[in-house]
């Protein structure tokens, strides 16, 4: 049994990374085990994937047990045939991000979307209404922060959001847990006005995998 607070939480978005290796085959097992000649991956090196299998794709793995021409998908369970056809993961792609930029002077986060959706409907002969679970609605996160365009992430998200490249967001718990999400940053660098606050910007995270990979 656990509880945690975010408070003291580190917040940092991606700045860099390297070019895409290809993975000729991945493995279904626990975790998967991705081929890729001359990969170049250390230990720990985290990479955000693209593939064909729809879980994984825009999903931040960190590699493991390293070997030459190939390396597992930490904590990532590829066992399912169902969830991970056979084959499907021939042509993944994956590119190593090698910097981050921390954030400063946040006042709040908040994360939206992920409800279940619901078809509905009715017999004409009972009356009684029905339902099936459908889809869940896109995720997002809302970070407010104090203004100052000089520090690092400012100009890294006014970046971001003209690049519209999908990024790596990472959460360092105060107790060593790491939650990282891909997102598409939407940021205008423009601050409020409202008299007797603080002057803040808000940057509008969407989440392209809506599921966040913890470590």
């Amino acid at each position: 049994m656990a509880s945690y607070f975010p408070n003291k939480t580190i917040l940092s978005i991606s700045s860099g990374f390297e070019a895409a290796k290809v993975a000729s085959a991945i493995t279904n097992a626990n975790p998967g085990v991705a081929s890729s000649a001359a990969h170049g991956y250390a230990n720990g090196d985290l990479l955000l994937a693209g593939s064909g299998w729809t879980e994984l794709n825009d999903r931040p793995i960190r590699a493991a047990n390293i070997a030459t021409g190939a390396f597992d998908l930490e904590g990532f369970d590829t066992t399912n045939t169902t969830r991970f056809p056979a084959g499907g993961g021939v042509g993944s792609t994956f590119r190593k991000a090698t910097s981050f930029v921390p954030f400063s002077q946040v006042t709040d986060v908040q994360t939206s979307g992920g409800e279940q959706q619901y078809f509905q409907w009715v017999y004409l002969e009972d009356g009684l209404q029905r339902q099936k679970p459908t889809f869940k609605n896109a995720r997002s996160m809302t970070v407010l922060l104090d203004y100052d365009n000089a520090l690092a992430w400012y100009n890294t998200l006014l970046g971001h959001d003209l690049s519209g490249d999908t990024q790596i967001l990472r959460a360092a718990l105060p107790n060593g847990k790491l939650f990282y999400w891909s997102v598409v940053v939407g940021f205008d660098g423009e601050p409020n006005f409202n008299i007797n606050t603080n002057m803040q910007v808000t940057a509008q995270l969407a989440l392209v995998n809506p599921r966040s990979t913890k470590y």
